[in-house]
């Protein structure tokens, strides 16, 4: 099955009822969209916890740090 299929599938189950609860590990920022909580983790340890879009921010506030070193 296509992602995209994965994806649909996964919100499809969590819409039918809202006594579900759904553990999703990925690297695509664009399904955090789907997240009610969302944890980032390094070296196995939770550095962040918080909604979907407070941890995209995160993630893309460290990828333009990361960027702007490189870039100096």
């Amino acid at each position: 099955m296509p992602v995209v299929g994965v994806i649909k599938a996964v919100k499809n189950s969590l819409n039918a009822s809202d006594d579900v609860t759904a553990l999703w590990v990925t690297h695509r920022l664009e399904e955090l969209e789907y997240a009610d909580g969302a944890l980032y983790m390094e070296n196995g340890k939770v550095v962040k916890q918080g909604d979907g879009s407070s941890i995209m921010n995160f993630i893309e506030a460290r990828q333009s740090s990361y960027i702007n070193r490189i870039n100096s």
